[in-house]
């Protein structure tokens, strides 16, 4: 007979015991799941407010930008979307407000970010007001730039402070969450540890309640696994908006369409590594796109230029999305390739009705729940689309405020601050700098005796003799009327009245054609004076050079003179 084994007097203490243990287990699990949610609930609410606070400041500098443009530009539609984006603002700022109660500190940071956003708005209405009652440039006359930039600083620090606290918040909140965790794991894996060798050393009968709690073991690391990849994916997702915020910040910096593009190709390689693509312009003639950058690894190729309608994009205004051959295929993807297990996504860039360009993507299919990648472009094309009609726009503005529109030629306002920025360099170095004061022989009279159309011609004409004959480094000016300047940095006396010789020679020896008839002759006459010789201020220098001009036209008209006495 087998003997009874000398644990049966301690079944009851160890049952006892493991039921102990397993109800504790349970417990500590419910607790800390809870535990959990509660950390899971702060760290929302910490992202909540960083996307608020995101949202505020967006829309205060869209307020912003829409004030300005309509300063610049006095377009309706620019007023109409400061009117949409102020209110957005306040609202945003007031929900920071609201979201934030249960902070004190950063409910009074939402307050101050409040009251300066206001302020901040009312000052531009009160701008757009003006503008509305007075013009344009009594708006730009009251605008007291200091002020804006000032307060826009103090927006932009309150902004700062705010969002540091929120981040250091939402770390602590996150070392908070992944400690409880793991002390949950531990304690929940040592409390089974024990209680299934406790269980291990009861009767054959209590196997399946051992059975039972490893059931409950793999439940509870199913949910754990759950939770983590939960808070990955939350995390992947506010690292994903925070590129995009500060992509669309630095777009707003940007100078010039190839910054931009190098901004868009290094943030698609590093939200989007797994895709690849290119980004088209389109020509000024909106017949053809060019590509103009490429990023990634594409998984089929793409024309580098073509035509509007080879893609279904450009032709429908709205993204084309081509999921695994599952759409119409563009006519701009590389043929021959099977669109099988490939994903395509083209994007339109437009503003303001204007089709810009197109953002093209392709990668592998993926068919995970999580893929937000389309999202992610559409967005990045929207801010791009944006900054190209910003960029461009502010381009336009550049030249026509720099440029004569009849001669092409620098306008009066460059030459002033140009001849000044060369006169200072070439003091430093000591070196000497020359100034061409041109005026076109008879003007007015062959103006009044062939029409304006003709006289224009003639300007055209020198303004073309002029810049063929003009180094780079030169600064050829239209200064008003008939009359022309030229600085020639680091040039002397000799080389200034050969170069005005060739110049002389050059308008006089070519032929004007205007409306099917041959005009006259056009001669010009030059005066000349270099810098420190004949004056070492601006002012100076171009009287001197002005008044050998005149002295030029008294002694004959066509010819060169210099300043100075055996000169010319």
């Amino acid at each position: 007979m087998t003997p009874p084994s000398r644990l049966r007097p301690y079944r009851l203490a160890a049952a006892v015991a493991a039921l102990l243990l397993l109800v504790a287990v349970a417990a500590a699990t419910v607790f800390g799941v809870r535990l959990l949610t509660e950390s899971n609930r702060w760290v929302e609410r910490s992202h909540q407010v960083i996307e608020q606070l995101e949202a505020s400041q967006s829309l205060l500098a869209a307020t912003q930008a829409a004030s300005r443009g309509y300063r610049l530009t006095a377009h309706p539609s620019l007023r109409g979307e400061f009117h949409r984006a102020g209110p957005q603002a306040l609202d945003a700022a007031l929900e920071l407000v609201r979201i934030t109660s249960d902070n004190p500190s950063q409910h009074a940071r939402a307050q101050s970010l409040l009251r300066q956003s206001t302020q901040q708005i009312e000052r531009m209405q009160e701008l757009v007001d003006i503008q509305d009652r007075e013009g344009q440039k009594a708006a730009v006359a009251a605008m007291r730039v200091d002020e804006l930039v000032a307060r826009m600083h103090g927006v932009n620090a309150a902004s700062e402070a705010m969002r540091a606290e929120e981040l250091r918040l939402l770390a602590a909140r996150r070392a908070t969450n992944e400690r409880n965790a793991n002390l949950l794991l531990g304690f929940v894996l040592l409390s089974l540890a024990v209680s299934l060798a406790t269980l291990w050393t009861l009767l054959v009968s209590l196997s399946r309640e051992n059975r039972h709690n490893r059931n409950l073991e793999r439940e509870a690391r199913g949910a754990l696994a759950e939770l983590q990849r939960a808070q990955t994916m939350t995390e992947r997702l506010s690292a994903q908006r925070w590129a995009i915020s500060e992509y669309t910040g630095l777009l707003q910096s940007a100078q010039n369409l190839d910054e931009a593009m190098e901004l868009t190709s290094c943030t698609f390689e590093r939200l989007l590594p797994h895709l690849g693509g290119q980004c088209y312009l389109a020509r000024a003639s909106r017949d053809f796109l060019e590509s103009r950058a490429s990023f990634g690894r594409p998984a089929i190729s793409s024309s580098d230029a073509l035509p509007p309608g080879d893609c279904w994009a450009l032709r429908r205004g709205q993204p084309h999305h081509n999921r695994a051959g599952g759409g119409v295929r563009c006519a701009h993807l590389e043929h021959g390739t099977s669109l099988a297990a490939i994903s395509t996504l083209c994007i339109p860039l437009s503003a303001q009705g204007e089709t810009l360009g197109m953002l093209h993507a392709s990668g592998p299919v993926d068919g995970g729940e999580e893929d937000n990648d389309a999202a992610i472009i559409e967005l990045m094309g929207e801010q791009l689309a944006l900054a190209i009609a910003n960029l461009r726009l502010r381009e336009t503005l550049r030249q026509q405020s720099l440029r004569d529109p009849l001669t092409g030629l620098f306008n009066r306002r460059y030459f002033e601050e140009s001849l000044r920025r060369e006169m200072l360099r070439c003091e430093r170095r000591r070196l000497p700098l020359a100034l061409l004061v041109l005026d076109i022989d008879h003007f007015k009279s062959f103006n009044d005796s062939q029409g304006h159309s003709a006289g224009d011609a003639v300007l055209a004409h020198a303004g073309r003799c002029i810049a063929s004959l003009v180094r780079a480094e030169d600064m050829a000016c239209r200064y008003g009327g008939e009359e022309f300047t030229i600085v020639m940095p680091e040039t002397d006396a000799a080389s200034a009245v050969a170069r005005a010789e060739a110049i002389r020679r050059a308008v006089s020896q070519q032929t004007i054609s205007h409306n099917g008839r041959t005009l006259g002759a056009v001669t010009v006459s030059i005066g000349v004076a270099t810098f420190p010789q004949d004056g070492v201020t601006p002012e100076l220098l171009f009287e001197v050079a002005d008044a050998a001009l005149y002295r030029a036209k008294a002694e004959g008209r066509n010819r060169v003179l210099h300043a100075a006495a055996g000169i010319g």
